[in-house]
């Protein structure tokens, strides 16, 4: 089984995820390299192999919303760490600005670390779930 670096992986979600871009980046089943196709990279310095899109041998990486890594997980945190909170978290997401109030919400409560650890550990076992699913290693 080929490994993925988690990190890179990670990047991979965010710049694939990023409003207003077209960006795409996939996941080699034979290395467990990424290639991405951004503004952000050059396609000199990382030109994508002519196959990625006929071979079958490249994964799409998804979008966080596909893997349920935006408000589903700020969802999750709510409900297990600030209970009493959790429908005002709620309220807060029907409205503009949420991701700030939010992390204000957090702040205030001392939650921030225990926030940012539950936000890491459940990206990264999502991503180890979605590599499993493709015949991939998390590394």
């Amino acid at each position: 089984m080929n490994t993925v670096d988690a990190g890179e992986l990670e990047d991979a979600v965010l710049i694939v995820s990023e409003p207003g871009t077209s960006d795409e980046a996939w996941v080699s089943l034979d290395t467990g390299q990424l290639h991405i196709r951004s503004e952000m990279v050059d396609d000199e310095l990382a030109p994508l192999p002519e196959d990625i899109a006929s071979s079958g041998r490249y994964v799409p990486v998804p979008h966080m919303r596909t893997l349920d890594l935006g408000l589903e997980l700020v969802f999750d945190f709510a409900d297990a760490a600030m209970p009493g909170d959790a429908d005002r978290v709620r309220q807060m997401f029907k409205r503009a600005g949420a991701y700030g109030d939010f992390s204000e919400l957090v702040a205030e409560r001392g939650l921030t670390d225990r926030w940012h650890d539950f936000r890491e550990a459940q990206t990264r076992a999502v991503l180890a779930g979605w590599c499993a699913e493709n015949g991939l290693e998390l590394g």
